[in-house]
């Protein structure tokens, strides 16, 4: 079950993190271009809103799929789990190709895009924040007489997973609990607002640390390595 799930890490990781990603210094172009403005703040806030929404609306039945594994993985015994949120039980879905057909068979093709409005919001907020202050950072160090190079792109990236996580783990958490509680929640609006009465505003960064420092390292290792495979094998620059 550990292989399924990292299945649905894989191609979340191809397809919303790519689209997010990769688009960001295009869009940022186009709005440029636009006369939204030359490379101010508010242009890279949209860029980076723009692509993350975009990005987590095609991508949603991957995420889907991925949180739900995610979920329930335990330690399997005899086709059982003995671990795990589900110990006792055996898994829901043979394989991740066969939970989009299970999904799709149990709940509709509008089960494929469940918490999409949540997940919608969370990479915007996540994308927006991340870019714009890797973005912003770069520029103000450059500026300073940083040399433009791994150093500064390192800690560029570290304050920007920070900075992201604190954005978007309001709707980070909504999107988790709609998509793992089928049924429980009927839109993403609901599941907000049970969280703030029955936990107050504190509920919204349930698990904060864990998901900051998972934030953090992943974006410590992404950018650099985006800004490497731009300048290196393609010749642009990303930012």
């Amino acid at each position: 079950m550990k292989t399924i799930a990292n299945d649905g890490n894989r191609q979340r990781a191809f397809t919303q993190t790519g689209l997010r990603l990769g688009l960001y210094p295009s869009i940022k172009r186009l709005y440029q271009r636009a006369g939204l403005g030359n490379d101010t703040l508010g242009v890279k806030i949209c860029s980076g809103a723009t692509t993350g929404s975009l990005g987590a609306a095609l991508a949603n039945p991957i995420d889907l799929v991925r949180v739900r594994l995610q979920g329930e993985a335990g330690l399997l015994r005899n086709g059982v789990y003995a671990t795990g949120l589900h110990a006792g039980h055996g898994p829901r879905h043979a394989h991740t190709l066969r939970a989009f057909v299970d999904i799709f068979q149990q709940e509709g093709l509008g089960g494929l895009w469940r918490g999409v409005s949540a997940n919608v919001a969370r990479a915007s907020l996540l994308s927006s924040a991340q870019l714009t202050t890797y973005d912003q950072c770069k520029q103000v160090a450059v500026r300073a007489g940083w040399l433009d190079g791994p150093r500064l792109h390192l800690c560029s990236s570290c304050l920007s997973g920070f900075v992201a996580q604190i954005a978007c783990m309001p709707a980070d958490v909504v999107k988790t609990r709609v998509q793992c509680g089928a049924g429980l929640f009927q839109s993403s609006l609901q599941c907000a607002a049970y969280i703030l009465r029955e936990e107050g505003f504190r509920g919204f960064y349930r698990g904060f640390a864990p998901a900051a420092a998972r934030q953090v390292p992943v974006m410590a290792v992404q950018m650099p390595i985006v800004e490497q495979i731009r300048r290196r094998l393609f010749g642009l620059s990303y930012m």
